[in-house]
């Protein structure tokens, strides 16, 4: 008796040490205005800009843009960038009120054979990307977030017995990719390196990418 006592109070605490959580919402946006918005953007400056794009088309910052729906799309995601906020960054304290500003926004094009290379945000705190032309194919590109470990592939060989893993987690995986949707919103932390799949389609893939950082509620 005095054994199933002690196991019953008993406590456990699992937490997750250093995550990096990824937001993924649903929304409901005219796509086939911002469909046409993207491919203005594109006619009115076909060289765009190179970064991390390999061949696709990228466009400067929009942020200031007035286009409707883009005003719409700009205005949920600022909803959803404070969301993150408050959720993800509860706990930590800093000098003044402060929230996330939505601060470079940019359009992705690309067609087929085209890609984003590895990288991250630097300067930024908060990054993601809206959805508004995919296939939801693996084959129209998926995005490819890349574990936060400084060379978690020598982790993988170093401490795991690879013949006996079949299939990694959140946790043990050396990358995870997800499948967009049209309409999807996926933030993530602007540290996380992440890369574009390659589009095998005919059918051009469109997103809106888009950076966060802090600024004092009371600058608006």
């Amino acid at each position: 008796m005095l054994e199933r006592d002690l196991v019953a109070r008993e406590i456990m605490n699992i937490s997750p040490l250093f995550a990096t959580p990824l937001m993924v919402v649903q929304l409901d946006l005219d796509l086939e205005k911002l469909t046409k918005f993207a491919f203005k953007m594109r006619e009115e400056d076909k060289r765009g800009v190179d970064k991390s794009n390999i061949w696709g088309w990228q466009s400067d910052n929009i942020t200031d843009n007035k286009d409707e729906e883009f005003v719409k799309l700009k205005k949920v995601i600022n909803q959803h960038l404070q969301i993150y906020h408050l959720e993800v960054f509860r706990g930590m304290t800093f000098r003044e009120n402060v929230m996330q500003h939505p601060d470079n926004m940019w359009i992705n094009i690309n067609e087929k054979s085209h890609y984003n290379e590895w990288h991250n945000h630097a300067g930024s705190i908060l990054s993601g990307a809206f959805y508004i032309k995919h296939e939801a194919s693996a084959e129209n590109g998926d995005i490819i977030f890349h574990h936060p470990a400084n060379r978690f592939e020598d982790i993988l060989l170093s401490h795991w017995p690879i013949d006996m893993v079949v299939h990694g987690n959140d946790v043990t995986s050396e990358v995870i990719r997800v499948l967009p949707e049209p309409n999807m919103l996926v933030i993530f932390p602007a540290w996380l390196e992440h890369r574009t799949g390659i589009n095998y389609m005919d059918n051009a893939r469109i997103s809106l990418a888009f950076n966060g950082t802090l600024i004092p509620e009371k600058k608006l």
